[in-house]
């Protein structure tokens, strides 16, 4: 017997995990990947939360502090923040 009742928390954490599983896969698709510079690819990894993607990353020497010009200037460590801070 459970000592607390989480069906409430199930509830909420399945509809963000749908909304993260997407998003996982919309910037982390191995067609995708295929055609970025290892800079890019830390980058979008870091929003994801793909720690997979982004020590292979690093593993092709991507830069930690790259700054993507296309996107106000925002590194890895500012995506990876962004990723898990959604009203940012």
């Amino acid at each position: 017997m459970p000592l607390v009742d989480d069906s409430s928390d199930e509830s909420q954490s399945d509809s963000y995990s749908e909304t993260d599983d997407a998003d996982l896969r919309s910037t982390t698709s191995l067609e995708d990947m295929s055609q970025l510079t290892a800079n890019m690819l830390l980058y979008k990894a870091a929003r994801a939360r793909n720690i997979t993607v982004m020590l292979d990353a690093l593993s092709q020497f991507a830069d930690i502090n790259w700054k993507n010009n296309d996107d106000n200037g925002r590194t890895p460590l500012m995506q990876a923040i962004f990723g898990v801070c959604v009203p940012c």
